[in-house]
């Protein structure tokens, strides 16, 4: 590459950060669409380096972003959620250190589907519990295949367990970490090695958490007697608890056209924790308690099993096959006793829950080339699943649901088809093309009587590669896709659950589910421009559309004496956005440069749900905008390597309904890393995460009946980590 075209990319990567002050106001924008790319379910294997992850981006037919071991390491994260922040139009609900929701284009955790080794996530599973040293690579797809399920209004998230070794090599990496003056030490082993057909991998970790939380709340409103109210409330907890995990990876060649690969994941945690808060009204009728104090325990069991097959036929054809099978268990139980301002103990609060999910999945792809073009796929996806509750809620020792029961079994089925054709139009053209239905049947028992919710979608998908003439290096991509986001079976159930206030407050409603809930449906479309540097570097502009029909959103309506909150399907909504992203080592630009590796993206969002009057009546929990910058400097004459990332979410604000407003401060979290390698097998890694530690602010504005305005403010931590990393 010339000096000038290095020059004019470094003037595009400055002109996009550069843009932040234009974009930083949050007016709304006109509904003009726009579009990301799509991950391709072409199967390609990658070692982890940057150059090979870019690669498998620029080849696949649908825009897939993947991160490979590199970027895993590379902070010493000790949560998948702290790397997934890092990576462009990803985002973390609640407060930083804190885990949350993933989330894509700033949409809340439900439009944006998490994956397994190309299976959904069981339900209930924490990915704050997952280690990122078991961790193959996270690919990121924006917009749907064929191949995986359509689930994914935002996108998809598919994280891929490691895989099999090609040689013999082991791995220990030892962590301990101090939050508050608090430990939490970490132990991740691998280790892998061929014999003869045999290929295996065995990784397992164990972590231990020790965390404290504090929170402070003014609440002010108009009580049930038409009095107004000033609340003061202050809230502190502290739990600890350990999470086990072992991922062991065995690969059979049973000939030269069959494989057969078996990976369980087993997983278990425990946590307990003890909360107390106090309440002061300045003025008003008595609080429900002046202080109260509770204790909780629960426990996780996770058993996951996959068995992949793969046939390769004399005629080109392959097959692909899948199986699963996961129980998981988890049992939960806390006791609150509240007491009046002289002492006395006016209620006390038991509850007590067992969850059963036990299912079974199987897929599977046959594809097969047609003349020198075209490659054809055919395949299958099925799910059953069976989810039992028990659940026993006290107050005083007597059951408050005994009109409603304490089980409720759910049972869940999902079949789907789809058929996709990969076409290579020559140098410049590449397309794929795909269909997939997809009907998913919910049944739900209890003492309310049998529910059953049925629904089913067609969702084609278009995308297309364009590769300009004249520059190699340089494409254009475009998607058109439908996708959809189906009721969790939770929102399906119409069990309530009852508020921790004893009046249930507007503020504070009981919950309910709806069984008459219809998916979400969205056409998307995602454009894309991308250069690539020849060491894995790249610049990219990405806009997108989604145009959402059937909206599901709570409401929290009086029902009787209650407040109650129940999904609905409310109407129509649209979100779209552009999405920025450069990463290059300064060489590729400079000639003799320094060994400085430049990242940075920045993304912004807009949305309008058109039900609710605007001004930011933007889809639930949307944030307005996101950027991170990082870099990273690798000595010449001692073996460090240093790096830093800023991770900035601005403040926004989202009118949830006529009168509901929600107001999120932002989130500024900067991470420092220090590499020294003694040798290429022992290194130690220094990283502190979340270094401003900024309170966590947000308020909630509630007109109309039962007026209520709330404000929140809770301090946040610095985590100090030290790694050491052998490898044998």
């Amino acid at each position: 590459m010339t000096q000038a075209p290095r020059l004019r990319l470094a003037a595009l990567t400055l002109a996009c950060l550069a843009a932040w002050p234009v974009f930083a106001a949050d007016e709304p924008a006109a509904d003009a669409p726009a579009a990301p790319a799509r991950p391709s379910p072409q199967k390609i294997e990658v070692s982890g380096s940057r150059s090979n992850d870019s690669a498998i981006r620029r080849n696949q037919p649908a825009g897939k972003i993947v991160v490979g071991r590199e970027e895993l390491d590379r902070y010493g994260d000790s949560t998948v959620g702290e790397v997934l922040k890092r990576l462009p139009g990803v985002s973390m609900g609640g407060a930083p250190g804190r885990g949350g929701g993933i989330r894509m284009r700033g949409l809340s955790d439900g439009y944006t589907q998490i994956l397994i080794n190309g299976e959904p996530a069981a339900r209930g599973f924490s990915f704050d519990s997952l280690s990122p040293d078991a961790i193959e690579r996270i690919e990121v797809m924006r917009a749907p295949v064929a191949e995986h399920s359509a689930r994914a209004i935002a996108g998809t998230i598919n994280i891929i367990l490691r895989e099999d070794a090609r040689k013999r090599q082991g791995q220990a990496r030892a962590a301990l970490a101090s939050e508050d003056g608090r430990l939490q030490p970490r132990l991740d082993l691998q280790w892998g090695d061929r014999v003869d057909s045999l290929s295996y991998t065995l990784a397992g970790g164990y972590s231990h958490n020790d965390r404290a939380n504090d929170s402070s709340t003014i609440e002010r409103g108009t009580g049930r007697d038409g009095q107004p109210y000033d609340e003061r409330s202050h809230s502190q907890s502290s739990g600890q608890g350990y999470n086990i995990n072992f991922s062991p990876r065995l690969s059979w060649r049973l000939d030269a056209g069959n494989t057969l690969s078996i990976q369980p994941f087993l997983m278990r945690n425990e946590n307990r924790s003890h909360g107390e808060t106090t309440k002061t009204r300045l003025y008003g009728a008595p609080a429900s308690y002046a202080r109260a104090s509770s204790d909780s325990e629960s426990n996780m069991q996770m058993a996951r099993g996959f068995a992949n097959w793969r046939r390769q036929f004399d005629d080109g054809a392959k097959l692909d096959a899948r199986f699963g099978l996961n129980a998981n268990r988890s049992e939960s139980s806390s006791a609150r006793q509240e007491f009046a301002a002289d002492g006395q103990r006016t209620r006390l609060t038991d509850n007590s829950a067992t969850v059963r999910d036990n299912g079974f999945t199987s897929g599977g792809k046959w594809t097969r080339p047609i003349g020198e073009a075209h490659s054809l796929a055919l395949g299958w996806d099925a799910e059953w699943s069976r989810r039992e509750e028990n659940r026993l809620n006290l107050v005083d020792g007597r059951p408050v649901l005994a009109d409603f029961g304490d089980d409720v079994t759910a049972r869940t089925q999902r079949l789907a088809a789809f058929a996709q054709d990969e076409w290579n139009a020559g140098p410049q053209w590449s397309a794929y093309a795909g269909l997939r239905w997809e009907g998913i049947e919910t049944r739900s028992t209890d003492a309310l009587g049998d529910t059953r919710n049925r629904s089913s979608v067609w969702s084609p998908m278009l995308h297309a590669i364009y590769r300009i003439p004249g520059s190699e290096k340089d494409q254009l991509r475009a998607s058109l896709t439908r996708s959809y986001k189906a009721p969790n079976t939770r929102d399906l159930i119409s069990r309530p659950v009852l508020s921790d206030d004893p009046a249930s407050t507007r503020d504070d409603p009981d919950r309910a589910g709806n069984p008459d809930l219809q998916p979400e449906l969205a056409w998307g479309l995602d454009l894309s421009y991308e250069h690539y540097f020849a060491e894995g570097g790249l610049v990219s502009v990405t806009v997108f559309q989604r145009s959402i029909d059937n909206l599901i959103r709570r409401q929290t309506l009086l029902e009787g004496d209650r407040w109650v909150s129940r999904p609905r399907n409310i109407g129509q909504a649209s979100s779209q956005g552009i999405e920025l992203e450069a990463k290059f080592r300064l060489a590729e630009l400079v000639e003799d440069g320094p060994p400085l590796e430049l990242r940075a993206n920045y993304s912004v969002y807009r949305s309008k749900v058109d039900d609710i009057p605007g001004p930011d009546n933007r889809l639930d929990g949307q944030v307005a905008q996101l950027l991170n910058l990082g870099l990273d400097y690798k000595f010449k004459s001692v073996p460090l390597t240093v790096g830093g990332n800023l991770n900035l979410v601005p403040e926004y604000t989202v009118r949830s309904a006529v009168d509901e407003w929600q107001e999120v401060d932002a989130k500024r979290q900067v991470d420092l890393y220090a590499l020294y390698r003694f040798s290429s097998a022992l290194q130690l890694r220094l990283a502190a995460s979340n270094l401003l530690h900024q309170d966590y602010d947000g308020s909630r504005r509630q007109t109309g009946l039962g007026a209520t305005e709330s404000f929140s403010s809770a301090p946040t931590y610095t985590q100090w980590t030290a790694t050491l990393e052998v490898k044998f």
